[in-house]
């Protein structure tokens, strides 16, 4: 019974993912005084037009360019798959919900990003590429280190056995290495959602998007959608471990949960708007290194037995 709740969780929010991808362009709209999308359901309209056009191909590309769509939305549905939301720990689908497991496809999906960018022969996408593959070089030990606290702390990698154990109060905001493992794992997060203030404001579309500026129809839409549940992944791996509210009813968990992925979605706005942009080779360094230096010292916290 856990598999079907695993395998409806991902469709679920496949269905609703582009409802809050449309209130968070309403609300973007709307804070920066342009008209905007006329309503919530935009998004959805957008993909259904871009599964009527066609496909474009460059000749030069192979293989990987050419299912690169298929297999992004495939990791980012195997993340969603992962993250229990409506299932528990002792379940069968609990075995595969694994701090190694979220991180190995989360690597696959950076890394057949950056290959697809590269294959697509535009050297422009190919340098859109490699900068999520750097992008990943400075938040990767950020997120390694938050997680190393925890998994000590839980003394489990088990993602829906640390969700059950901070809900009963075995570990949690009560001991201060996790508390300050939270502020670092919250940065890493808003920065893998790939959000405003970590871009290239005076750069070329191609070079801020990679490959999804060489995809057109269908393929641009089924790429989008994989990287929009990526997001909707890194929500939840946050509120699973620092935020759980988990119920018995499952059904009940998957609406909660919803609520407040979409919550966090939407609200990320603000930050976009009101925030700095940071230049990445400038700016993202910095802040890299406080944010290293906040889960280092949620690590020395740890060691120190506080």
């Amino acid at each position: 019974m856990s598999i079907f709740f695993m395998l409806l969780q991902v469709v679920v929010i496949i269905m609703l993912a582009p409802l809050f991808d449309g209130m968070a362009r309403v609300l973007r709209a709307r804070l920066q005084s342009r008209r905007g999308p006329s309503d919530f359901f935009q998004t959805y309209r957008d993909i259904q037009k871009l599964f009527k056009r066609g496909r474009t191909v460059p000749e030069c590309s192979h293989w990987v360019f050419r299912f690169g769509p298929y297999t992004l939305f495939g990791a980012g549905a195997a993340l969603l798959a992962v993250i229990p939301i409506s299932y528990n720990a002792g379940s069968l689908a609990s075995y595969a919900s694994d701090i190694f497991v979220v991180l190995y496809i989360g690597a696959m999906l950076r890394f057949i990003f950056g290959a697809a960018s590269i294959d697509s022969g535009n050297p422009f996408a190919g340098v859109g590429g490699s900068r999520e593959q750097m992008l990943a070089v400075f938040v990767e030990p950020v997120m390694m280190s938050s997680l190393l606290v925890v998994m000590l702390l839980a003394k489990t990698s088990n993602l829906a056995e640390i969700q059950m154990l901070v809900q009963n109060g075995d570990i949690g905001y009560q001991m201060p290495a996790f508390a300050v493992a939270s502020i670092s794992f919250l940065w890493a997060m808003y920065v893998e959602c790939g959000r405003n203030p970590y871009d290239l404001a005076e750069a070329e579309q191609e070079i801020q998007e990679g490959v999804l500026g060489e995809y057109a129809g269908a393929d641009f839409g089924i790429a989008h959608a994989g990287l929009i549940l990526k997001q909707f992944a890194m929500i939840g791996m946050f509120l699973t471990i620092f935020e759980p509210w988990t119920f018995e009813n499952s059904f009940l968990a998957l609406i909660v949960f919803i609520l407040k992925a979409g919550i966090f979605y939407v609200a990320a706005v603000f930050i976009d708007n009101f925030g700095p942009r940071y230049k990445l080779l400038t700016s993202f360094k910095s802040n890299a290194i406080v944010a290293l230096c906040v889960s280092s010292v949620a690590l020395i916290l740890y060691i120190v037995g506080v």
